[in-house]
Order: structure tokens, then sequence, then C-alpha cells
């Protein structure tokens, strides 16, 4: 059985230029020698303290790539997993300027 919890509470989109150079460093980036376009116009949004690219996540889209998905995740735009038994969703709000974000696991 899987569970998901949510909170509906929207969160807003943060670019990458307008994060500090640590926090993009702590997601992989390294602003002196990556090009400007793998980092500056890129999404993020911070949920329970932890920063996520929302590039990462990956589509519930229908499709041959993610063929098996559980039902539950139709209702959401995106997944990304923790564990082989946990993770976390996300769902773009109307406005497309902030994210939901949920947590699952079975």
């Amino acid at each position: 059985m899987l569970t998901i919890k949510t909170n509906n509470v929207p969160r807003f989109i943060t670019y990458g230029y307008e994060l500090p150079i640590d926090i993009l460093e702590d997601l992989g980036y390294n602003v002196e020698t990556d090009e400007a376009d793998d980092w500056m116009f890129r999404e993020f949004a911070k949920y329970r303290g932890v920063w996520y690219d929302i590039g990462d996540f990956i589509t519930t889209c229908p499709g041959p790539w993610n063929h098996g998905l559980p039902k539950e995740f139709s209702k959401w735009d995106g997944y990304q997993s923790n564990t082989f038994f946990s993770g976390v969703l996300i769902r773009y709000c109307r406005d497309t300027e902030s994210v939901v974000f949920a947590t699952y696991y079975s």
C-alpha cells in the first residue's frame, strides 16, 4: 500500500541566479566553471529544509519511460526516489510560479 502525505502548501520557485553560491554548490553546480545556462535559469524549490532542482524530477506523464508507476502518481507532475520504498512528489500550481510537494512511502 502506498501512502502519500502533503500539506498542500505552495512553495515559490526560485531560479538559480537567485540562490546563494553555496546552495548551488551543494546541489552539484560549480558557478565558476559551469556555463551560466547550466544553473542560472534552472528552477529550484525548498521542501523540509532541502533544496530540490525541479529539473531532476522524473515526469509522471504516461509513456513507455515510466510504465508501471503507481496509479496514485497520476495527480502529480513528477517524482524523485529517495529509496526503493520512498521519495518526493511534485505538482505545479496553476500559476506555475509555485509547486506543492509530498512524500510517499510504502
